[in-house]
């Protein structure tokens, strides 16, 4: 990652993102004291020193150069840190204890795992060289009581999903300035830890899975419902496309924008006219990623929603390839974009009725007063991250004041945008349907180490038995397992289901280090794999060989399941049991919009409120990476050609 040296007052040079002008607050403080403390540490055994402590997935290992007075080099090694979340505490960390001579650093907002295990590393590798401490002292800066302001086109709170393309859109559709306000250390939100699964109706059938049986049967039970979903003239659409299709003799896997809006109408997942203008904004990004060079691996199904029309990129790991080839995009066309990262929104500037701009603290203290000429939008996501918020609204789940809510979401998703909008005027709606992910890691909550197919594989609890169907909807899979003992379940895979690379998940984390830290089980039987997870080896093989029996047929008397592959009896080995359980994932509910009008934040009468637009999870029924495409139609909207002055 390269240095991007920062000139603005009060501002630190600071590792950056590659060719995106952003302001980055970060380790400013006192130069290091060494005068008198170099004799209570007892000086250092000079050489090189490695050391390791655990982060966010794994150990990071470090390698610490001393000579007899000072801590002269920290080299990162080996670590499976999440790219961007991880990137700035794993260069300045290091660079302000050298710095400083000094452990008592403080830590990066949104990236403290990892902080802390380059910190704690260090505090080993210390007492390797024979000393108890470093020689210096660091003491952060008192809070700034400065007061910028700060003026662009627009203002967009969130470097997430939807921000960083409206963005990236406005800039390229001829936006002279674009500031956009980052809570967290780094662009990408939820994004980075997500699948990094985006829809793609109109992939080439190069990518596409072929159309089975099962499919074909799921499809026909879509259509026999799709005339009362939908209206007329779209429906015609969809059947006019489906004997296109038919005719062409393709055995790739049919999809249309009114399929995929459909589908999703029949899930519950919103009215017509709400999700058709998703699957018209995702396909609209779709085309200008793809025309733009951006590539995407072949597309699969996903937890909750089978259909397989789900791509993720072909460079990077979840959804990093995203925000690489933003940074590029940015780079090469030299866009005046400005990312002010650790900078938090906090109250939006109104005058005369009109959203006009948005108050905001930097790191150091400096509260900027950011205005812009076509307004604000806010893209902060939602509040999967805010147990008390949750709670507030909830309606759905067994939450107490006292139990702990696991959430799969990066740092900073609490609910900023909701409340700035809410005190603008703004009104909210559905707050009460909270989508949690119910394949998440019993231990870090992510999905990140999961082994095995989400839609083809076995589920089984604790006891070994199978307790549901594998491709319901997130909530009903929830729902089933928060009734299993201990709410934890494994997914059983084998050599065909497993989607391991060599020795790495899908997700690019050493299997090994799994079984290690206690994240998954591998067994060359399924007998010793019910061993290893404690159901007993009989038992786990009557299960396996119950539903390997349904998988052949494509029947399922037992929980109802219709989704089956060639692949999916679990019968060659090696044998995987990835345990599992619930977090919260997403927020359907949000502030209320207008997607028609170039997503306007609308007051409890139905007026728009001027000047504040908002997208993604910050809005109702808005989720997931297809969030995107609300962040390419809102530039439209504000700087394409039909854009009101």
């Amino acid at each position: 990652m390269d240095n991007l040296g920062i000139t603005r007052r009060s501002f630190v040079k600071a590792t950056a993102i590659a060719g995106v002008s952003a302001a980055v607050f970060g380790l400013a403080g006192c130069a290091p004291t060494t005068a008198g403390t170099l004799a209570a540490t007892g000086g250092f055994k000079p050489g090189t020193y490695t050391a390791a402590s655990q982060g966010k997935f794994g150990p990071v290992n470090i390698e610490a150069t001393f000579s007899e007075s000072a801590l002269e080099s920290i080299v990162i090694g080996e670590h499976e840190e999440t790219k961007f979340i991880s990137d700035r505490a794993l260069t300045e960390i290091p660079a302000a204890i050298v710095e400083h001579q000094s452990l008592d650093i403080d830590t990066i907002t949104g990236a403290t795992l990892s902080s802390m295990a380059v910190l704690n590393a260090a505090t080993e590798c210390v007492k390797q060289a024979g000393a108890s401490d470093l020689p210096g002292t660091y003491e952060p800066a008192a809070p700034s009581s400065a007061v910028e302001e700060l003026s662009g086109d627009v203002v967009i709170v969130g470097a997430g999903a939807s921000g960083m393309v409206a963005a990236v859109n406005a800039a390229r559709l001829g936006a002279q300035k674009v500031i956009v306000l980052e809570k967290s250390c780094t662009i990408g939100g939820n994004a980075l830890v997500s699948g990094g699964y985006l829809e793609y109706v109109n992939a080439p059938e190069s990518i596409r899975e072929t159309m089975t049986e099962s499919y074909r049967r799921e499809l026909a039970d879509q259509l026999a419902q799709a005339r009362e979903a939908m209206p007329e003239e779209s429906y015609q659409q969809l059947m006019a496309d489906y004997e296109a299709w038919e005719a062409s003799g393709s055995d790739a896997v049919f999809d249309s924008r009114e399929l995929h809006a459909l589908q999703y109408v029949l899930q519950g997942e919103g009215t017509w006219e709400e999700m058709i203008a998703l699957a018209n904004n995702v396909d609209a990004l779709d085309q200008w990623l793809v025309s733009s060079g951006f590539q995407f691996k072949e597309l699969c199904g996903i937890v909750g929603y089978s259909w397989p029309r789900w791509a993720s990129p072909q460079e990077g790991t979840c959804g990093q390839g995203y925000f690489m080839f933003y940074q590029d995009y940015i780079a090469e066309n030299d866009y005046p974009i400005e990312i002010y990262l650790n900078t938090p929104a906090h109250e939006l500037i109104m005058e005369d009725g009109t959203v006009v701009g948005v108050e905001a603290t930097g790191a150091d203290g400096t509260t900027y007063q950011v205005r812009g000429e076509k307004g604000v939008v806010l893209a902060t996501g939602g509040f999967s991250g805010n147990p008390d918020m949750l709670r507030e609204y909830n309606t759905l789940w067994p939450f107490t004041e006292s139990s702990a809510i696991p959430t799969t979401n990066a740092f900073g998703h609490t609910g900023d945008g909701i409340t700035m909008g809410l005190a603008a005027g703004g009104t909210v709606a559905a707050m009460d349907v909270q989508m949690p992910f119910p394949f998440a890691d019993c231990q870090n909550s992510t999905d990140e180490t999961t082994v095995g197919d989400d839609i083809d594989c076995v589920i089984v609890n604790k006891n070994g038995e199978r307790f549901m169907n594998e491709v319901l909807d997130r909530f009903t899979m929830t729902e089933h397992i928060m009734e299993q003992p201990d709410e934890v379940m494994f997914m059983i895979s084998d050599a065909d289901t497993c989607r391991v690379n060599g020795e790495v998940n899908r997700y690019g984390h050493n299997l090994q280090r799994l079984i290690d830290q206690g994240q998954l089980y591998r067994a060359d039987s399924i007998e010793e794999l019910g061993e290893m997870i404690g159901c007993g080896g009989t038992t786990l093989a009557a299960t396996i060989e119950r539903y390997n029996e349904i998988a052949r047929t494509g029947e399922d008397p037992d929980f109802g399941r219709t989704t089956f592959s060639e692949e999916s009896p679990i019968e060659n080995p090696p044998f995987y049991a990835s345990p599992r359980t619930w977090a919260m994932h997403i927020t359907v509910g949000g502030l209320v919009a207008d997607i028609n009008d170039g997503y306007k934040v609308l007051d409890e009468s139905g007026a728009p409120i001027p000047g504040l637009r908002a997208i993604g999870e910050t809005i109702l029924t808005s989720c997931g990476i297809g969030v995107q495409g609300e962040g390419f139609a809102v530039a439209q909207a504000l700087f394409g050609e039909n854009a009101a002055d």
